[in-house]
């Protein structure tokens, strides 16, 4: 019994469950149609957008081209940011691995098979928890991890008002002025600028500022006095004069006009922000196709990159009445469920990735284990076993959107392939290998000169 029920999980997560009930019951409704139209039209896009021909010409030391030479193309890292928050430290313990459960190790595994990007946090009240006292070593640690692997990383959040942990408990007792606010923000600015931010591509400035206004905390009072447009343009000019090799972001989870508005508010005071990042946290249920195009569309006539920075989407039930302030305990991940989180991120990928505005997709949670409000958002069990979702996501980003071939320079002494995924390859031939960076709108077109 068990056998055919991971058959038919297999089997579904191979297909897709939309294309899978089709081939069961023999018809396609309306809406699987469009949804495979609309997929179709994305892969299109993808070919022409993020795929590139790669030309190479072998010449000898007199330069003479070399006829029927193997060359070996690699695509051995993708240009697009396919990331998740770093939540945990998945650096190993010792060099030996020793002491380690078999769900570390395949959490770190799946992890670093995945994904070439990552989001570190840094939430004022942990990162510092007594006066003028920073947790850099710890966040440290995690950054060299990632950068030992090669990791685009981002940063999140430095300032933000939503949640306890944007202010330190030291903080909470004290009568704080709008002046005492800005003292305070440009502390902890200076001291990451100096810490921290070097290290990383890209930090979420302002979080969540759309809404700012709403809520009760000292910053709020300072926006209110002094105009939301004012502050954010001191602080991101600020920001950019620290950081000027940093991304800086503006991220929110509204994804209606009003963002959309709020920033070309922004560009219109010529307030110096880098990227948009728009987060999708679905647990209310999936975002319909036309949603996601129509927030895409939106905010790419802003002329800025865009990064989902924050997906969550469910392999469990959706939970009525959800309280943002709980972690529960029987939130479960089922197996239905789970095929349908698969179905909808391979199609929340293929779309996204086919804009080219949008230069980043990062999961919120990785994995179960711990994740926010006990909710099943991950693509690992707890167990750190994998679910059809990292399955389809993993053949998605290593196999059809990576570009490897072994090849014989043609008669004129060229190696050519007529599509090749942006990235980083390595191209060895002869026993040398050649890195190269392969773009749409730079395409390797190089020779090689083997002596």
């Amino acid at each position: 019994m068990e056998c055919k029920r991971r058959h038919f999980i297999q089997k579904v997560s191979t297909l897709g469950i939309s294309t899978f009930l089709a081939t069961v019951f023999g018809h396609k409704n309306s809406e699987a149609e469009t949804l495979q139209a609309t997929i179709q039209k994305c892969d299109r896009r993808i070919q022409v957008l993020r795929t590139a021909p790669i030309k190479l010409l072998l010449l000898d030391r007199t330069s003479i081209p070399i006829t029927n030479q193997i060359v070996q193309v690699e695509h051995i890292r993708h240009l697009f940011n396919f990331g998740a928050a770093y939540h945990a430290d998945l650096s190993p313990k010792n060099t030996q691995n020793d002491n380690e459960s078999k769900s570390e190790l395949l959490h770190r595994e799946y992890f670093l098979q995945l994904f070439n990007a990552a989001t570190v946090t840094f939430y004022w009240r942990y990162y510092e928890p007594q006066e003028n006292q920073y947790a850099d070593a710890a966040l440290l640690k995690k950054i060299d991890w990632l950068q030992q692997h090669r990791f685009y990383l981002r940063g999140h959040p430095l300032f933000w008002n939503h949640n306890p942990a944007c202010l330190p408990t030291w903080l909470e007792n004290r009568d704080i002025t709008s002046q005492k606010v800005r003292s305070l923000m440009d502390k902890v600015l200076k001291h990451m600028s100096k810490m921290i931010f070097p290290h990383l591509d890209e930090v979420d400035v302002f979080n969540e500022l759309v809404n700012w206004n709403n809520y009760d905390h000292p910053f709020t009072d300072l926006f209110k006095e002094q105009g939301k447009i004012a502050i954010v343009k001191e602080y991101l000019t600020k920001f950019k004069k620290l950081n000027p090799n940093t991304l800086a972001v503006i991220n929110d989870f509204v994804s209606n006009n009003s963002y959309a508005e709020m920033l070309q508010e922004f560009q219109n005071h010529q307030v110096p922000f880098d990227a948009i990042g728009q987060q999708a946290h679905m647990f209310g249920g999936y975002w319909s196709i036309e949603r996601l195009t129509s927030i895409i569309k939106r905010l790419s006539v802003l002329g800025k990159p865009i990064v989902f920075t924050e997906v969550s989407s469910l392999s469990g039930a959706i939970k009525p009445d959800l309280d943002f302030s709980r972690t529960y305990t029987d939130w479960q991940s089922d197996p239905i469920n789970e095929l349908k989180q698969a179905d909808y991120l391979e199609s929340f990928y293929r779309i996204a990735y086919s804009y080219s505005h949008i230069t980043g997709i990062f999961l919120w949670t990785f994995s179960d284990l711990g994740a926010w409000l006990g909710a099943p958002t991950g693509i690992l069990h707890k167990d750190g076993t994998p679910k059809p979702a990292f399955i389809r996501l993993n053949r998605l980003i290593n196999e059809t959107w990576r570009t490897e071939v072994q090849l014989k320079t043609n008669n004129n002494g060229y190696a050519i392939v007529d599509s090749a995924y942006e990235g980083e390859y390595k191209i060895t031939t002869a026993d040398r290998a050649f890195k190269f960076k392969h773009t749409s709108s730079n395409p390797i077109n190089t020779h090689i000169r083997l002596e």
